[in-house]
């Protein structure tokens, strides 16, 4: 982990802030990141940082926190980056460029399947949330941590995506309005709710919850879509009576999280709410008290989650948490007035079968759902799901997390780490659908338990989270990638994807000599290697050098580079530099220990002598293979370090992408001094960066919202290289040179890459003169029409960079017709994009 110093934890921070729960200071927003970090590890000092401890999302968390904090170590709000991708936008529409073919040719190449080989717990991406139509069960939206919102009209069996040109992509909560269902809610971070009209195809920023946090749940009035209830982590309890465009809290002293809401079955002027605590309203939410359990059994303050069933609607049964495990399961039989505590003992939100284990990460992963035909069948979830048929008396395990254990067992296979359960549907068409870190899962017949329990609705579903990708030099190409709770994965050379290894991936390589091996990391830093050989084929585990590698003490990712002239030679590094000679299974300190872990290492491509380090925000650098290190003149206000890339051809020439103000910075003295080529660059945050072998100084830079790419030809600028690429972060860029191809490691889209930057592109199909659009001025409708047959996506936006249409597939080799007669009069901007490139056009509305 990084080591901050502790010097203000005896100040009047220290008396003031460790009392609270660094959750609440994230959901907060007003402290840095730095500030929550030490409250963090004072938590974690108590309670442990196994697994099951929380530890593990909140490293996470602090990953991608601390490569996306300003220079004053604050995060910023989602509206922030709302409000600048406009800017951004209505700048690139308007700087005179009509069309242009160096803007990237952006494809994704997955994956969007598992498929099981060494993998033992495989998985699509994480799903947060899901809504289904409950007049249309095949009408289905799903929401992905960072990769968007996604619907499905045939139940699951294909997919498309909603969000991808939108300034947020972070999904906690979804609702379909059961009153229209062309109204789509997501809920975000910082309290966001977002909305659609028009089934998904524009977005509005709708509202903001008061108290900010993650929006765990949308409820919305069966009757009245005027009356929604959301509920947040770090936030609270709310109601809305005008749609969602403002909102009321449900307030008692102390809440500040919510986690679950219901309505009574059949009567929706009976609200029940939680967080720590539970709430029940009889007047249509206007009112809420704050329920006990039956004396002496009351509740204990731990997180809730509600379930109901319109086959008894005076039952209720609240599920709770403690310290991230299984706490109790509480029955009510007079509609949540009173309850009764029932009896057990076992921990069902942990691995084990028996649930005799201590491990579990309520609330993050924790829900329960009650058959609509039978109040008595409960099913509860944690790591597993369980099932209950005598209304929680007893519980059975429903799924194990491998697919070996499952089989083993007969019982269903689902990834681990279950967010949602959800009864839909009445009858013989009762469905239960789970959402989980791997995908969506769904079972067929609920009552029935056996291998075959649950089916995986993800395919299609293209939401990895890489953290690194790496990716060989020949052509077809190799590309292995480590990805959050999705283990490492592979595409090989037919084109097909392996899962190869499971848990958290991170860093990896394709051996330069032989691409059917690969090497990876998981979190803290496990080294494994995988051999695909014709003949074998598997997983070892590697050295760990000097015992180091899978304590929490060490980075969430740790270097793992291979390097680029000698065979068998690979490093890491912890808070020393480490090299083995013999593919990791003996190692040496190339470096002394730095007191501080190690962020990022790169080798030179041409010069294996020079090496280079980032820790924190100091740049340190060897030109002696390690016997010596030197440190970097280099001053960041308040920042670090994100990205290092060394120049193909001259090994003195460095690029850094930081959190700084400065963004990228370049050195051609091997480090010793920097200086800023932020230039034009939009106010996003720099995070990756890869050189190009052309002559010309060839620089990528990825951001959380697209690719950029300049060189020594093009001035003090940056060009925008986003051409069909989704506004997602960019966590690694690398280049394939047998196939000139750059390669992208997106946290929530999977894989992507593009043509690689070519100015000597022909724009001859890209003229304008060719495009039609009439009328123009407009007033209701306008029309698009090209004598191209290319499938093109078609965005029109406003004068402000504002998003107001949004097509993907489009042939506009007939007539295609927008419908403007909501647009209010003013300039607008038609968009087309396509895989040779991009035209912009103005329209005027009247």
């Amino acid at each position: 982990m990084k080591r901050y110093t502790l010097l203000f934890v005896c100040s009047l921070f220290c008396s003031s802030i460790f009392s609270q729960d660094f959750k609440q200071l994230i959901a907060d927003g007003n402290y840095t990141v730095e500030e929550i970090v030490v409250t963090a590890e004072s938590h974690f000092d108590s309670v442990g940082r196994e697994r099951g401890t929380g530890y593990k999302p909140f490293r996470r968390w602090q990953y991608f926190a601390e490569r996306a904090m300003d220079e004053m170590g604050k995060l910023k709000p989602s509206e922030f980056y709302y409000n600048e991708l406009q800017n951004y936008n209505a700048n690139i529409n308007t700087e005179g460029y009509a069309a242009r073919t160096v803007v990237g040719t952006w494809e994704e190449m997955g994956p969007t399947y598992w498929n099981a080989t060494s993998g033992y717990n495989p998985g699509v991406g994480r799903i947060t949330s899901i809504s289904i139509d409950k007049n249309n069960l095949n009408h289905i939206i799903s929401g992905s941590e960072t990769g968007g919102v996604w619907r499905s009209v045939d139940g699951g069996s294909t997919w498309t995506v909603l969000t991808d040109n939108l300034a947020n992509m972070d999904v906690n909560s979804l609702a379909i309005d059961p009153n229209n269902s062309l109204n789509y809610f997501w809920g975000s971070s910082n309290g966001a709710i977002f909305k659609s009209t028009d089934s998904g195809s524009t977005w509005t920023l709708h509202s903001n919850l008061p108290g900010g946090g993650s929006v765990n749940k949308i409820l919305i009035h069966p009757a009245d879509n005027q009356i929604i209830y959301a509920s947040s982590q770090g936030g609270g309890i709310y109601k809305s009576s005008d749609g969602g465009q403002n909102w009321n809290s449900i307030y008692f002293a102390g809440v500040n999280n919510g986690y679950d809401i219901d309505f009574k079955p059949g009567d929706p002027t009976v609200v029940y709410a939680t967080g720590s605590d539970f709430y029940k309203s009889i007047n249509n939410g206007s009112s809420f008290s704050k329920v006990q359990g039956v004396t002496p059994n009351e509740f204990s303050f731990g997180p809730k989650m509600i379930a109901v069933s319109p086959n008894d609607p005076n039952t209720v049964y609240v599920l709770e948490a403690e310290d991230g495990l299984f706490g109790a399961l509480y029955k009510s039989t007079d509609s949540g007035s009173s309850f009764s505590k029932l009896s057990h003992t076992s921990n069902y939100f942990g691995y084990d079968s028996s649930g005799n284990d201590d491990r579990g990460q309520a609330p993050r992963d924790m829900d329960i759902a009650v058959n609509p035909n039978d109040v008595n069948d409960v099913h509860i979830a944690g790591i597993n799901t369980w099932r209950s048929l005598n209304g929680g008396v007893n519980f059975s395990i429903t799924s194990q997390w491998t697919p070996e254990s499952a089989t083993n067992q007969n019982i269903g296979y689902c990834h681990a780490d279950v967010d949602i359960l959800e009864f839909v549907g009445s009858g013989t068409n009762a469905k239960l659908f789970v959402g989980t870190d791997g995908g969506i899962y769904k079972a067929e017949n609920p009552t029935v338990v056996n291998s075959g329990y649950y089916t995986d609705l993800t395919i299609g579903l293209g939401i990895r989270q890489f953290y690194k990708i790496g990716v060989s030099q020949t052509n077809p190409v190799v590309v292995t990638g480590g990805s959050q709770d999705n283990g490492s994965s592979a595409l090989l050379s037919d084109g097909n994807w392996i899962d190869w290894f499971g848990g958290d991936g991170m860093e990896g390589f394709v051996d330069k000599n032989d691409a059917d091996i690969f090497y990876g990391t998981t979190q803290f830093g496990s080294l494994y290697k995988y051999t695909n050989w014709s003949w074998t084929s598997g997983v070892s585990a590697l050295t760990q050098p000097d015992d180091k590698g899978g304590d929490a003490s060490w980075n969430w990712v740790v270097p793992f580079e291979q390097d680029p002239i000698v065979q068998n030679v690979i490093y890491c590094a912890f808070d020393e530099v480490y090299k083995s000679t013999d593919a990791g299974l003996n190692w040496i300190s190339i470096s002394q220990n730095f007191s501080n872990n190690i962020d990022h290492l790169k080798i030179a491509p041409t010069d294996n002598n020079k090496i280079y380090i980032a820790i924190n925000g100091a740049f340190w650098f060897t030109t002696d293979g390690g016997v010596t290190w030197s440190s970097s003149t280099l001053n960041l206000v308040g920042g670090q370090i994100n990205s290092i890339a060394v120049h193909p051809t001259d090994p003195n020439k460095i690029a850094i992408a930081t959190t700084d103000s400065g963004k990228v910075y370049v050195s051609t003295d091997n480090g010793v001094t920097f200086a800023s080529i932020a230039w034009d660059l939009p106010s996003f945050s720099a995070q990756a960066l890869t050189w190009q072998n052309n002559g010309k100084d060839g620089l990528y830079l990825g951001m959380n919202y697209g690719v950029y790419y300049t060189d020594n030809t093009l001035g003090n600028t940056w060009a925008q290289f986003n051409n069909g690429l989704p506004n997602v972060r960019i966590n690694e860029l690398e280049i394939n040179t047998a196939d000139s191809k750059l390669y992208a490691a997106t946290y929530g889209r999977g894989l992507w890459r593009s043509s690689l930057y070519d100015e000597t592109l022909s724009i001859t199909n890209l003229e304008l003169d060719d495009l039609k659009l009439y009328p123009n001025p407009a007033k209701n409708e306008v029309n698009l029409e090209w004598n191209v047959s290319d499938i093109v996506t078609v965005r029109v936006f406003n004068s402000l960079g504002k998003l107001m249409l949004y097509s993907k597939n489009v042939n506009l080799s007939n007539a295609y017709k927008i419908d403007s007669s909501s647009f209010e009069s003013g300039i607008y901007f038609v968009k087309l994009n396509s895989n040779k490139g991009a035209l912009t056009k103005k329209l005027i509305i009247k």
